[in-house]
Parts: structure tokens; sequence; C-alpha cells
């Protein structure tokens, strides 16, 4: 769906994604996500990939508890995002959901005592976003912890999980910190960022 703010007010842009996606009901997110988790298993970057870092997702974003759960029985590593400080946050190894816990702003995260991932040891990061455009850039929730992580992950695959409707074929507004994403997967299409 066209945004109908400045394409250069992150704040605006926000807001009015935020509004659109209050508007979907729980069945229509459901079909969403399951249809991306589907298509993501199939992708090579994943089937190819031994340790995974994908987002615990909120009850308002695409859900990734079929993707959590179906790499954990792959016998993949996986790691999840830990909010250690304002803007920062680490990879941690989980070995089953049960280890996720309500943590900072409400979203599930291990406790401290589970092991740190290096960003340099990911194979495959699946990151959230509210809407994102075609040249793999995101925007997200404008905290600045998948940036800040993910340019400390060098040369690794980055898959971005955003709704069809909430794909922009004109650019998103950026910053020289953003890092975009190789690839944006939706319920319709893999599309490689250009």
């Amino acid at each position: 769906m066209p945004l109908l703010f400045a394409m250069n007010d992150k704040a605006a842009i926000r807001k009015q994604i935020l509004q659109q996606r209050a508007l979907e009901t729980p069945l229509e997110q459901s079909a969403r996500a399951q249809i991306m988790a589907q298509t993501l298993f199939s992708l090579s970057m994943y089937q190819q990939a031994k340790t995974v870092f994908c987002y615990c997702s909120t009850e308002l974003e695409l859900s990734t508890n079929e993707i959590l759960a179906f790499t954990l029985a792959q016998g993949k590593t996986l790691c999840v995002p830990r909010c250690e400080a304002p803007g920062e946050m680490t990879a941690r190894r989980i070995r089953t959901l049960d280890a996720l816990r309500a943590g900072r702003f409400g979203i599930r995260e291990p406790d401290d005592s589970t092991p740190i991932v290096m960003p340099t040891q990911i194979d495959l990061c699946i990151v959230p976003c509210l809407a994102a455009d075609f040249s793999g850039y995101r925007l997200g929730y404008g905290g600045g912890y998948y940036d800040r992580f993910l340019a400390q992950a060098g040369d690794i695959c980055m898959i971005a999980l955003c709704a069809e409707n909430r794909l922009q074929s004109i650019p998103l507004p950026r910053e020289k910190t953003d890092i975009p994403c190789h690839y944006i997967l939706t319920e319709r299409q893999v599309h490689k960022a250009r």
C-alpha cells in the first residue's frame, strides 16, 4: 500500500504502517506468517544455514513461532535477540522455546545465562520490519537495535520478513547507519534486493 506521507518522515510513515497493521485480523496475520515460514524453509539459504538468528515476534508482528520451532527441530543452532542496553542487543543460543520469557518491551527473550553467539558465527539473519523497499532497506521501530547488530555481522545472508502490502516501490528514508537486507520475503514473493 502506498504511503501517504512525505518519504523523509520516518515517524509519520511508522505511524501509518502501525495503523494499517492494526486493521488486519488475526486470521490474516496467521495465514500470512504460515506461508512465509513455508517459503523460508524451501530456500537454499535457509537449508544450508547451520546457525540461524531469528527475532521473537510479538502478538502484533508477523509470527516467527513456526520458524523458531522448525529451526530447533531441524537441529540447527538457533539464536534469538536479547536486549542488553538501550540500542544494544546480543544473539543468544536457545535449545528450547521454553527458555523464552517476556523481557524489555514485552518481547520474548532468553535470560542472561544463555550463551552468546557472535554475529560473525551466524549464517542467516531473519529480521523484522514494519515496511521495506526493493533495495532491501527496512523501516523498524526506531531503536536501531538491528542496524547496530547487523553492522557487526559481516558477510552473512539477511532476510527481512515483510507483509506484501507494506513492501514499498519507492525508497524508504535511510540513514548512513542503516543496513540493507539481501532479501525481502513476503507472502507472495522472495525479492532479491537491488
